[in-house]
């Protein structure tokens, strides 16, 4: 089979990197201490940056380097001159996910690739045939597809896609995830997600009652692991394998990339599947939460979740059988090996652990024991009969792994070939030229000799060629031209050799051969500053069903965004009755095949508009109904002026500003457009957007996620947590699990902060709220008058707009 795959690793150092070059990645994606969605991770000086472009690039590995994080107008040309950095580096590639930053990136470098991440979520053809019209090369799809849906995006669209295959993975679809912004103030989208995913929470439902009576971690993801699965992966039409993990640590980058290579390897030259259980032990040893094969293969909900445990579950070596308190050791049956220095974890009714520094065998003391063995293992905390051992950390396998990328160690071997030409009276030349199309031709500063007693045979001549050892290269050829009777010293022979590989690996160094460019600043300074004492806004407001809707329209209202399919008929006469304009909102997650279901909503009613949740939906109106207006919804992350412009040039009427951009920003957005410019003042924020639903513990739920038995759009079960905030759980229009922040925005007595601002239409966007709230809180964004915000009679949040985010 002669399909190219690319395997890509992670790298959050140096040492990471060299882990992974050498156990076989074919391209690294790294970040750096700015505009990186991994901000703890160690990341890359700009020093080490260029340090670590030149060690790939000599050893034929491409660097892609992510710069995927949203972005302010105050820092557009801090970003541009970074990317300026970047390019003159020779980094191969840009990881983006603000729209704006493609745009400029496209506009000032336009040989620079461009790769779309996965916080861009893009999860259907038609999210990728724009980007790819916005001149995007690769994107990286979200982790919630699966393989027949990959298959339909790369037929449909011919671009590069690159897929998650192994690591952590996020519980909301990337990009639509705020709960760590909401709760914390630091940013997924920012790269500061704090992973409150990763944390306990009870489920509970509308009557307060408990699921399963005590927290879980009902939104821990499993680790995905497809290493056995690697056929069907390269079928689908996959171009880059992605291994997650720029917070690793370089043994768990070499381990994993190893595996991937093998297996990769394996199935082009043979057509076979890695079926290795040693393997397979080894990748779990390093890290795991459990595996999943996740949403690529069809796994859903219990089966990509682990409600027990959020970290490394290791490996299992058995029950506690006794513990002896008074020596601080604890009995237990092997169900693996263990020595001196492993890692252990103990969880049951304690949960402790640490390093194993006295093993006992027969009371007496032992440095290692093995697999069926029963020991004693000296633990000085209290543990419980019965509670489970796991080995988080085998040092063995730790020493193992750290001698694939030793100093001076060079696995990463690329294929050079060559000719030589040696004639009595003239100088040697040699030529090498690598898989790079890179050539040297090289002569020797002495002629050629004549033998006085033994000639030069082609069989040592090869040996000293071929000596390239400690050098990232292997000759696979020699053309020889060797004439008879010639003498020559092997160390003209060796020296000529050093020289042309020292010239080979300069050639390498600058792989994408670029003319250094000069530092490019853009206007982003605001031009609207004029404080509008008098100024209108519009006010929109957002129902989920029409019982929402026939109160809402008791006042004065000027768009309506409705969101119930089945019943956007009957909404459309009552807002033709009420003079006020109604616009489809379309959910932020809709894939190929759910279009169809939206063609017949749109075709069949004279809609004002659509609100859009995701780059597809835009595209997909912008071939089908032209003329039809569409606003873009806040999921799409509008974070700077030139994501608006974008989205103007794109020819929508509206966008609706990110709820995580506060008001210093909102206000210092330098747009000069007719375009409509939102904000959210009301409303729970939805948090997370997901696949998964927490209430598949419980037995109310019927595992059928597109007719659930809980009413569409019905807050009845929520996540609570360790402070007591309660989240609540609904359901999209597609029967998708939506997450909402614990308490509404509120901005109805802030108003005048929106003044000065191209801000012109207010949202408030209702959820679960009461006829009488909703009436009240009309009241109070129609009027606009001073009130007491302690009569409320609820709590609120006033979101970013006060605070900005990290």
């Amino acid at each position: 089979m002669k399909r190219e795959i690319e395997l890509l690793a992670p790298a959050g150092s140096y040492e990471a990197l060299v882990a992974a070059v050498q156990n076989g990645a074919d391209a690294i994606y790294m970040g750096g201490t700015e505009f990186s969605a991994r901000a703890y991770a160690s990341n890359f000086s700009r020093e080490r940056i260029k340090e670590a472009v030149e060690y790939a690039h000599i050893r034929g590995v491409k660097i892609y380097f992510a710069v995927n994080t949203l972005v302010k107008d105050s820092e557009i040309n801090k970003l541009l001159e970074y990317i300026n950095f970047l390019y003159n580096t020779d980094v191969d590639a840009v990881i983006v996910q603000d729209l704006g930053a493609l745009k400029l990136i496209k506009e000032l470098y336009p040989d620079f690739e461009i790769h779309c991440s996965t916080q861009m979520t893009l999860h259907n053809s038609y999210g990728v045939k724009l980007l790819k019209e916005l001149g995007a090369k690769r994107v990286v799809l979200a982790r919630e597809l699966g393989l027949e849906e990959i298959d339909v995006i790369k037929r449909n669209t011919g671009v590069e896609l690159e897929v998650f295959v192994h690591g952590a993975l996020c519980v909301s679809y990337s990009g639509q995830c705020l709960m760590s912004s909401f709760i914390g103030g630091r940013s997924g989208n920012r790269g500061k997600c704090a992973q409150p995913c990763r944390k306990k929470y009870e489920l509970i439902d509308s009557n307060n009652q408990h699921g399963k009576g005590r927290p879980f971690y009902y939104m821990s993801m499993r680790d995905l692991n497809t290493l056995e699965n690697i056929s069907a992966l390269i079928n689908s039409g996959v171009t880059s394998f992605k291994i997650e993990g720029r917070m690793k640590k370089p043994q768990y980058v070499a381990a994993i990339v190893g595996a991937y290579r093998k297996a990769i390897d394996l199935y082009l030259s043979t057509g076979k599947e890695l079926k290795d259980k040693e393997i397979q032990k080894k990748i779990a040893q390093v890290f795991n939460r459990k595996f999943t094969k996740g949403y690529l293969f069809s796994e859903r909900n219990k089966q990509v979740i682990n409600i027990d445990k959020p970290n490394n579950s290791g490996i299992y070596l058995g029950k506690v059988s006794a513990f002896n308190k008074a020596l601080g050791r604890f009995t237990i049956s092997l169900e693996d090996d263990i020595v001196h220095g492993d890692g252990i974890e103990v969880w049951g009714k304690s949960e402790t652990g640490g390093t194993v520094n006295k093993i006992y065998k027969n009371n007496r003391l032992t440095h290692e024991a093995k697999k069926g063995e029963t020991v004693e293992i000296e633990l000085k905390d209290i543990i419980c009969t019965g509670d489970e051992v796991y080995k988080t950390l085998d040092s063995q396998l730790i020493k193992e792994l750290e001698k694939t990328y030793e100093k001076d160690i060079e696995n990463k071997k690329n294929s050079i070939k060559g000719n030589i030409k040696i004639e009595i009276g003239k100088p040697i030349e040699l030529t090498l030229y690598d898989d790079l199309k890179n050539t040297v031709n090289l002569k020797s500063t002495s002629t050629v000799e004549k033998a006085q007693k033994v000639a030069l045979t082609e069989e040592k001549l090869l040996t000293n060629l071929k000596k390239l050892n400690n050098t990232p290269f292997e000759l696979v050829s020699m053309d020889i031209d060797l004439k008879p009777e010639c003498a020559v010293p092997l160390s003209v022979i060796n020296e000529l050799r050093r020289d042309a590989v020292n010239s080979l690996i300069e050639l390498r160094r600058n792989r994408n051969n670029r003319k250094q460019q000069k530092l490019k600043d853009v206007d982003s300074e605001p031009i609207y500053k004029k404080i509008n004492t008098n100024k209108e806004f519009k006010l929109s407001v957002k129902v989920e069903d029409l019982d929402q809707l026939k109160v809402v329209l008791q006042k004065k209202v000027d768009r309506i965004y409705f969101s119930d399919i089945d019943n956007i008929s009957k909404a459309l006469d009552l807002c033709r009755n009420s003079n006020c304009e109604i616009y489809l909102k379309t959910p932020n997650i809709i894939k190929d095949n759910e279009f169809k279901l939206y063609d017949s909503v749109i075709k069949n009613n004279q809609l004002d508009g659509v609100l859009v949740g995701d780059l597809g939906m835009l595209k997909y109106l912008k071939e089908n109904y032209s003329s039809l207006n569409i606003v873009t919804d806040m999921t799409l992350n509008i974070f700077n002026s030139f994501t608006v412009k974008e989205f103007s040039e794109l020819k929508v009427s509206g966008v609706t500003l990110s709820q995580e951009l506060d008001l210093k920003s909102i206000s210092n957005l330098n747009v000069d457009t007719d375009i409509e410019i939102e904000c959210i003042v009301y409303g729970k924020t939805s948090v997370m957007t997901t696949e998964y639903c927490p209430a598949i513990n419980e037995n109310v739920c019927d595992k059928k996620c597109n007719s659930c038995k809980e009413p569409k759009h019905k807050l009845n079960w929520s996540l609570r947590d360790e402070k007591d905030y309660s989240f609540p759980i609904s359901r999209d229009a597609l029967g998708r699990t939506v997450i909402y922040n614990s308490h509404p925005i509120f901005m109805g007595d802030k108003i005048e902060n929106f003044l000065n601002s191209k801000v012109n239409v207010l949202r408030l966007d209702i959820t679960n709220e009461s006829p009488d709230s909703i009436l009240s809180i009309m009241e109070i964004y129609n009027n606009r008058r001073y009130f007491d915000v302690e009569q409320l009679g609820f709590k609120y949040t006033r979101g970013h707009y006060f605070k900005d985010i990290e």
